[in-house]
């Protein structure tokens, strides 16, 4: 087991709580917007690195970006899901990889939210205006209930965002006596886990996602969320204090969201690359440019409608996820299921948009210091995650559609 050194933030660069106040969602996009060069300069030392470059990081926290999830009452900016597609998509389309942990701390702020109000006073309320956490879940660890608490023991996976964090988010399964097993969230400090050097992959690298483990963890009672399916559901006791909708959406939509921004950001990255290239690129065994080809000229205009169909779809979807709020639980599935099916359809489109572009590019691309085949497989890499598994969304979506029960709790 390799361990491997990261960056616990200081907490020397929040932004002042008055700027914060003034931050709203069209100037949040304007200075994620004023970062793209800054990523497109660093996207290749990332995936060397495997792990975010550390002056794009410390930028993308000077622009505010993790404050988006943070509750007003604890100073944040409790944005709604439009306002972090606009932010996210100009990072995501220079740094997918990057844009991907960034993506998901920022979220992992709305999952705090959940927690009793006592971990978010502590937390919120204390030295941290916002949180950068991985939100952990596979395998979860295993522990008991002792005197104020838990204590757990563990090894996770994907633990994207770990290595830049100050807090983890993770699961735990305690065992209870004559019961069955109890699963609970945890929240506890970054410094107090171990991270191991596990992320070698073909896509996706510079995101970081080691692995994260912790033995014998004593976890206090308010820093456990106990009550999962007010989560799942999105509405526990400590987020019924936070009025704006976005803390009420089911968690497994608006993670979904969350996910497919970095994916819809990336095919908008590779179409920007492949328009540039046609103009430049010439088959060989003729002089005329690509951009004069036909054939050429429908393989991107394809690919631009595809890629515009999947951001309609996932615009539709987080505002659609956001009116579950409102509903019961019991009413929540049926939109829950098929708002999962429809972020996985825009995950296809988007694969297959880079999959066009990719055929027409021609072998140049794949180079390995150009960004066209970098991008690709991060795209591939994120398209893989499970909450895009097109086979089994679809199987559930249909199973609803016919009337019979779900066969996964994944909605």
């Amino acid at each position: 087991m390799m361990l491997i050194e990261r960056h616990i933030p200081e907490g020397d660069d929040f932004l002042d709580p008055a700027e914060v106040l003034t931050l709203d969602a069209p100037e949040l996009a304007r200075r994620t917007q004023a970062l793209v060069p800054l990523l497109r300069d660093h996207a290749a030392e990332a995936e060397t690195l495997r792990r975010p470059v550390a002056e794009v990081w410390s930028a993308i926290r000077r622009s505010g970006f993790f404050y988006q999830f943070v509750p007003k009452a604890f100073g944040g900016m409790a944005t709604d899901t439009d306002g972090f597609i606009d932010a996210a998509l100009p990072l995501a389309m220079a740094d997918p990889g990057t844009a991907w942990s960034a993506c998901f701390c920022a979220g992992h702020n709305r999952t705090l939210a959940q927690f009793p109000v006592e971990a978010q006073q502590e937390i919120w309320g204390g030295d941290f205006p916002y949180i950068v956490a991985p939100s952990l879940g596979a395998p979860p660890a295993k522990g008991v209930r002792v005197d104020g608490g838990c204590r757990i023991s563990g090894a996770w996976s994907w633990g994207s965002g770990i290595m830049d964090a100050d807090w983890v988010l993770a699961m735990a399964m305690l065992a209870s006596e004559g019961a069955d097993p109890q699963f609970v969230m945890t929240v506890f400090p970054a410094a107090e886990a171990t991270v191991t050097d596990t992320w070698r992959m073909d896509g996706l690298a510079s995101s970081g996602s080691n692995d994260v483990s912790v033995t014998e963890l004593f976890i206090p009672e308010h820093r456990m969320m106990v009550d999962i399916g007010s989560m799942i559901a999105g509405g526990t006791i400590g987020a019924r204090g936070h009025p704006e909708p976005v803390f009420h959406m089911p968690m497994v939509t608006f993670a979904g969201l969350v996910a497919v921004v970095p994916v819809l950001g990336a095919a908008k990255g590779l179409l920007d690359l492949y328009r540039q290239l046609l103009p430049e690129r010439t088959v060989k065994g003729s002089q005329a440019r690509q951009s004069e080809n036909p054939l050429a000229q429908s393989r991107l205009a394809q690919a631009d409608v595809m890629i515009s169909a999947a951001e309609q779809i996932v615009r539709n979807a987080s505002r659609l996820g956001q009116t579950a709020a409102g509903l019961e639980p019991g009413e929540q599935v049926p939109l829950r299921v098929r708002l999962r099916a429809e972020l996985a359809f825009a995950v296809k489109l988007c694969r297959d948009a880079a999959a066009l572009m990719m055929e027409g590019a021609g072998s140049s691309v794949h180079h390995l210091d150009q960004p066209f085949q970098r991008i690709v497989r991060d795209l591939g890499t994120m398209a893989s995650h499970v909450a895009f598994d097109a086979d089994a969304s679809n199987e559930l979506h249909g199973r609803l559609l016919l009337g019979m029960s779900p066969n996964s709790s994944i909605f």
